[in-house]
């Protein structure tokens, strides 16, 4: 978001406290009701990465309010981020859920002090902490589970020709339902608000069935989608076979 290069390591001693002016942000996760993470930042780090991010955007005038807003939206793409590591170390899909400043830190949380330095060599300090149900979510991990009954899937000797076979992959940003004279309104510059949150992972569609759900990242200038959660692997070849049998049909 800012263009610009930070390295992120946490400190082994806690620095004293400075943080008057602090935001102190929390947000749910959705494997429990109880589930949550804090990020407690000083007014130096909130401002500088709130400026950071509008100059990145060609914007140099810049408040303290669109500093504090522009971290707010930081917070809730890096919990996004957390949620999506979990769900690729524990094997089931998190989501982050709702956020919210806070006007006091929880009492009695310990907190993970890191470092962020740029690489002008400024250095800033971020405090995290999670709930127990969110170091709960590791302690199952840890547990294995009874190993599944080897699923009977009968695969056609023609598999090697099909997957030889483009299909089209799209990927599904939320849905929403529309009047008609909604839909005749729209003109450019319309706002359409979809059912998902800006926080939640895009579905990943084959055929006009989700076969994978991930993050949006930018790679070298274009929108790709990192994979956090796959559908089984055999939900995915029926759907690539069902696709690939309709394409070779259309051929003959």
């Amino acid at each position: 978001m800012t263009s610009k290069q930070f390295t992120i390591a946490p400190e082994r001693k806690s620095p004293p406290d400075a943080l008057e002016g602090a935001i102190t942000w929390q947000q749910a996760l959705s494997s429990s009701p109880d589930a949550a993470i804090w990020l407690l930042a000083p007014r130096e780090l909130w401002t500088m990465a709130g400026r950071a991010t509008m100059a990145a955007a060609g914007i140099d005038e810049v408040g303290d309010e669109e500093c504090r807003s522009t971290w707010v939206e930081i917070c809730g793409q890096a919990v996004a981020a957390v949620a999506s590591g979990i769900t690729a170390d524990i094997g089931r899909e998190v989501t982050a859920g709702k956020g919210a400043e806070q006007d006091n830190a929880p009492g009695g949380t310990e907190w993970t002090v890191f470092s962020i330095r740029t690489h002008d060599g400024e250095v800033f300090r971020l405090r995290a902490a999670w709930s127990d149900d969110v170091e709960a979510l590791y302690e199952r991990a840890l547990v294995p589970d009874p190993a599944p009954p080897p699923a009977d899937i009968s695969i056609s000797k023609t598999l090697d020709i099909l997957l030889d076979v483009a299909l089209p992959v799209s990927v599904s940003f939320g849905r929403t339902a529309l009047q008609i004279r909604e839909v005749l309104k729209l003109n450019t510059g319309s706002i359409v608000e979809l059912n998902r949150l800006v926080s939640e992972p895009v579905d990943v569609v084959v055929n006009d069935c989700v076969i994978a759900r991930g993050e949006v990242v930018v790679v070298d200038g274009n929108y790709g989608v990192r994979i956090t959660h796959l559908a089984s692997r055999e939900d995915r070849l029926r759907s690539g076979m069902r696709e690939a049998t309709s394409r070779l049909g259309s051929r003959s």
